[in-house]
């Protein structure tokens, strides 16, 4: 077997410079890449914790890793992530001929197909954005973002590569986007006037820009002007929500492109429509936020109403029809 083969060149060589050679190998953005180590890394452990060989695992070792994870009360979806990357290793350490791939076969566990992203109903983005004041720039510029990321299902990270020259309004107002994984800014995203009125709104109280500049800046003290960073981003729209009563743990940056999504949706949108604004380069990923509608429709089914109508009225009449016969009796 394969195994046995190349093991003494295996040990020859520390365990890190594989995963470093494997990582580099991946064709994934530098992000993917570190969630790979860590994911490497707490496979790593577990075999260093459980005294067992790394180079002496068997398919039996995995499925026991998988295990321990749900055993842990990991979330499906890192168990899912683990077991893919440990998957991905494995086969390349086949590609390599250097290990046989013990992991092929091992499955993630099924997840539960229904929707548990948090997202916003209308009423709430009305209260979101009714809450903001926007006599301060600050404000502002709260509220232009969050006018963006629920009004074209805009990323944080979207937001903060965006400069001053990537909104154009010539035919029809337009942003230029650096798309998550993307090197380049290679994206044109319309935009509404009620969007573009914001974004005005906004650089009114700004001084010294260029086409260069950040849309979006710090403006608190020592910070003031520097670019806004993703994690500011969460920060604040964590604040606005709870400032309006939302404490869910669900509820984060990420919600207001959901709620965008499926409110898109819910107003006539077709999917091919949604998948292009928020950029997903597959359907199947975009059709995920159908789960959402199709459960509000069996929560408020109007079939269970329409029949509880006629049921009502046909106990009604044969109520009635007691009632008549009883007179005459």
């Amino acid at each position: 077997m394969m195994m046995h083969l190349n093991l003494q060149v295996m040990k020859n060589r520390p365990l890190s410079e594989l995963v470093i050679d494997f990582i580099n190998d991946q064709d994934v953005n530098e992000l993917s890449k570190k969630t790979y180590k860590l994911a490497i890394s707490r496979f790593v452990r577990w075999v260093v914790f459980s005294t067992l060989e790394f180079w002496s695992l068997k398919k039996k070792d995995i499925i026991n890793y998988k295990s321990v994870l749900l055993r842990e009360g990991k979330s499906l979806y890192t168990i899912d992530l683990y077991l893919t990357v440990v998957r991905k290793l494995y086969s390349w350490l086949d590609d390599q001929g250097l290990y046989e791939n013990i992991a092929v076969g091992v499955r993630s566990p099924k997840k539960d197909k229904k929707f548990r992203k948090g997202y916003l109903k209308m009423e709430q983005v009305d209260l979101l954005l009714s809450s903001i004041d926007t006599s301060l720039p600050i404000g502002k510029r709260d509220y232009c973002i969050i006018s963006m990321m629920l009004g074209a299902g805009l990323r944080r990270v979207e937001i903060c590569r965006m400069t001053i020259g990537d909104v154009t309004n010539n035919f029809q107002t337009t942003v230029r986007l650096q798309r998550k994984g993307h090197n380049e800014k290679d994206t044109e995203l319309g935009i509404t006037e009620r969007m573009l009125g914001a974004i005005h709104d906004y650089l009114l109280c700004r001084n010294n820009f260029s086409e260069d500049s950040p849309l979006f800046v710090n403006h608190a003290g020592g910070y003031k002007d520097l670019p806004l960073q993703p994690a500011m981003v969460s920060r604040m729209i964590k604040q606005r929500f709870k400032q309006i009563g939302i404490v869910d743990k669900r509820m984060t940056c990420h919600s207001l492109r959901h709620t965008a999504a499926i409110q898109a949706l819910k107003a006539g949108a077709d999917v091919y429509e949604v998948q292009q604004m928020l950029g997903h380069s597959d359907i199947k990923t975009t059709t995920i936020y159908l789960r959402a509608i199709e459960e509000e429709t069996r929560v408020n089914n109007r079939a269970v109403r329409i029949l509880d109508k006629v049921l009502s009225e046909s106990l009604g009449e044969g109520k009635n029809k007691l009632l008549d016969s009883a007179k005459y009796q």
